[in-house]
């Protein structure tokens, strides 16, 4: 008889909202998968309000909130590698109900349910939570024994649905540079997240930050990612050049967990994120480690490696300095390959609105949600007047007509929300120096004469292929009109004979 998925269970009244437990539960319930000759892990996760957080968790985790802490952790289930259907239950009793169908003649989902039922009974009880909790996340000891008797561990994998975004945001984005994700643990800034006795394992602010701007000097083909809430991440750290937060592009924790998989180098402390590092063939260094972690991993304090690393990933016992941080990064980048990056695609800085949706659609990456890797002035400005266009071609009509006050009010109002674009805007300038001319607005006029002056002269010395490319994208939207129209071929024989029935019904009525 064919064996079906396994059976495993995250309770959140049992267990944490922490991404490193999540992260190693995966890799856990993965190894009981393959012990018990699954294919599959099937996830079942309740987030019952009526128990939304353990006895850890219940001052920071309520009814009200539960929901959202569980949306913030959920790319990281999407990374277990043997996923296979994921169930979110409400309601306990349901769940219960359906485990104790998939336990019928099933020794391995029997153990699960057994475990499970035997927590919930003794929930209260800390030392039985501590039990189930170490048995199913805790302890490295069920994967170090897994890694020596097989020379591997199952792996995590990029999170559901996350791949074709940092695919795009690599080739395009960070085109030509070493990447690598960093997380240097700043809790006491997100008090929302609770965790106040942990805040002896948040990294040393002013260690990274000078180590972060050295690198911008010493190291500018590197690229900088930071891992986690934006709320847990220093402002000044946000505004290095050399830095980027994937939430401040629109993207979440399965595309950073994802972008770790496909990163040079991961750096940071051992937290949360440093689980994904341990669980990948990334090379990393994971920073403050304390007898604590080495408990959980099942190793010795001091020892460099886990028992499944690669040479190229290790274990750093050392306080977290500059001159540290800078040595790791240095060895962590001379070896190997560059695994990020590519091709650089240039972008057209002058701002031509009737290409910019050609343009950026050179930026989607096939199977991408997004492609909106920059937040500079340049691509604001660019965004911004495809934005207004519309009432730049109000305005013109006002003036065509002869409403020569309507037309100013227009222009006058984009110009004062937007300067630093309408300076840019060459369709913008144009009709601003017709209607100054016309109305005798002399200062206007030697204002907007002058910017149009600085536009073409750079235009004079953008390269030919530029200026082509730039008409030839103005074709974008009617090439996606006849590509919506050619998808859609199968309606035309249907459009012509309701065509024709009309016009067979007028010729008979009259």
């Amino acid at each position: 008889m064919t064996r079906g998925n396994y059976c495993a269970v995250y309770d959140f009244e049992l267990m944490p909202y922490a991404l490193g437990d999540v992260l190693t539960w995966n890799v856990q319930t993965a190894i009981r998968c393959e012990e018990s000759d699954r294919e599959h892990v099937d996830v079942f996760v309740c987030m019952d309000e009526r128990y939304p957080a353990s006895i850890y968790q219940k001052d920071t985790v309520t009814a009200d909130n539960c929901a959202l802490f569980f949306n913030e952790l959920f790319g990281a289930f999407g990374t277990h590698p043997k996923l296979g259907n994921v169930f979110l239950y409400r309601q306990r009793e349901q769940m219960l109900e359906r485990l104790r169908e998939r336990a019928t003649d099933d020794a391995a989902n029997r153990e699960t349910l057994a475990d499970y039922e035997r927590a919930l009974a003794n929930r209260h009880d800390e030392t039985a939570l501590i039990e189930y909790f170490t048995k199913y996340i805790h302890l490295h000891e069920r994967i170090n024994a897994f890694a020596k008797a097989h020379g591997r561990i199952p792996l995590l994998r990029p999170s559901m649905g996350c791949e074709p975004d940092v695919a795009g945001l690599l080739e395009k984005r960070f085109a030509g540079k070493r990447v690598v994700p960093i997380h240097m643990r700043h809790r006491r800034l997100d008090p929302g997240y609770g965790g106040e006795h942990t805040y002896s394992r948040d990294s040393d602010f002013l260690e990274w930050y000078e180590f972060l701007r050295n690198a911008e000097k010493k190291h500018p083909e590197v690229q900088f990612v930071l891992m986690g809430r934006v709320q847990e991440k220093p402002i000044e750290l946000l505004r290095l050049p050399n830095v980027l937060s994937l939430r401040a592009l629109g993207l979440g924790l399965g595309h950073e967990l994802t972008l770790m998989l496909k990163s040079d180098l991961f750096m940071g402390t051992s937290s949360g994120f440093a689980a994904m590092a341990n669980f990948s063939e990334t090379p990393y260094f994971i920073t403050k480690m304390t007898r604590e972690s080495c408990n959980a991993y099942r190793i010795e304090p001091g020892t460099e490696r886990l028992p499944f690393a690669t040479d190229r990933q290790i274990l750093v016992y050392e306080p977290e300095t500059r001159e540290l941080l800078m040595r790791l990064l240095e060895r962590g980048l001379g070896t190997g390959a560059p695994r990020g990056g590519g091709p650089v695609l240039s972008v057209d800085p002058a701002i031509d609105v009737r290409s910019w949706e050609g343009e950026r659609s050179l930026w989607l990456h096939p199977g991408a949600t997004t492609s909106r890797f920059f937040a500079d002035d340049n691509y604001s400005d660019k965004e911004t007047a495809f934005l207004v266009w519309p009432r730049v071609k109000e305005a013109r009509l006002a003036w065509r007509r002869g409403l020569e006050d309507r037309a100013w009010e227009i222009l006058l109002r984009i110009e004062a929300n937007f300067p630093r674009m309408c300076a840019k805007f060459p369709e913008y300038l144009r009709l601003k120096e017709r209607l100054a001319r016309k109305t005798n607005e002399k200062a206007a006029l030697r204002a907007t004469q002058a910017d149009l002056e600085s536009l073409a002269a750079r235009e004079k010395s953008d390269p030919l292929s530029r200026t082509l490319k730039r008409y030839l994208l103005r074709g974008f939207p009617v090439a996606m009109e006849l590509k919506r129209a050619w998808r859609r071929k199968h309606r035309i024989p249907r459009k012509l004979r309701q065509l024709a029935r009309r016009y067979a019904f007028r010729r008979n009525e009259s």
